[in-house]
């Protein structure tokens, strides 16, 4: 009995070790993958504005088309910026998202901007997740472009996400021009009303883009 006792207890003890090591092996994994896609002082200057950073290696699936509405500043360092100011509407689609390897894909339109995820990586755990991403932002009426440090955080709830927030920095602005906020520049938005639905498409009325009057998010 004596024993069994030992061998039961060797046996709890690897598996314990083995658990433990995968979790370790699992969040370097993650991390690294997580500084290649922003450089710590980008972070670093979204943590200082506030942004929502949700850690851990289980988030929840989040797959889906969200209606960010309205999108409010909650965070600038940009001159001038006021707090509370209103940036319209925008739609986020999330798709593949990937939990061994940690990559999720997105794309988000609002007015005459968009977005495409370049890389990507995803954390969180329950119900809260962040996702990470490098991105290029274009405009559908010149041929400026910059890249843009993203990060996306929130809390799933069913079909919808709730206190969606996006924040974002302009990490590479040398083919810019006049168009975007400058290199170093950075903003925090949240959903104003707390609540972001989950919606079918990303174009309006299923043909033509998403379309929008106030203040563009990536202008300056």
């Amino acid at each position: 009995m004596k024993k069994l006792t030992f061998l039961l207890a060797i046996l709890c003890i690897t598996i314990c070790i083995s658990i433990s090591s995968c979790k370790k092996d699992a969040l370097e994994k993650q991390q690294q993958r997580i500084d290649e896609i922003i450089p710590a002082k980008y972070l670093d200057t979204l943590k200082k504005l506030g942004a929502t950073i949700n850690t851990g290696i289980k988030p929840p699936n989040i797959e889906g088309i969200y209606y960010l509405n309205p999108a409010k500043l909650k965070a600038s360092n940009i001159p001038g910026s006021v707090v509370g100011s209103i940036f319209g509407s925008v739609k986020i689609k999330f798709s593949t998202q990937n939990n061994d390897d940690f990559s999720i894909q997105y794309i988000s339109n609002q007015g005459s901007l968009s977005d495409t995820s370049q890389f990507t990586a995803i954390s969180g755990s329950g119900n809260k997740f962040t996702v990470y991403g490098r991105t290029k932002a274009t405009t559908s009426y010149n041929s400026d472009y910059a890249f843009f440090s993203i990060v996306f955080s929130g809390e799933k709830d069913g079909s919808t996400i709730k206190n969606l927030e996006w924040s974002f920095i302009n990490s590479d602005d040398s083919h810019g021009g006049s168009t975007f906020i400058e290199e170093g520049q950075s903003r925090v938005i949240y959903d104003g009303d707390f609540n972001s639905e989950s919606i079918t498409t990303l174009r309006k009325n299923g043909t033509q883009p998403m379309q929008t009057n106030p203040s563009s998010i990536y202008r300056r």
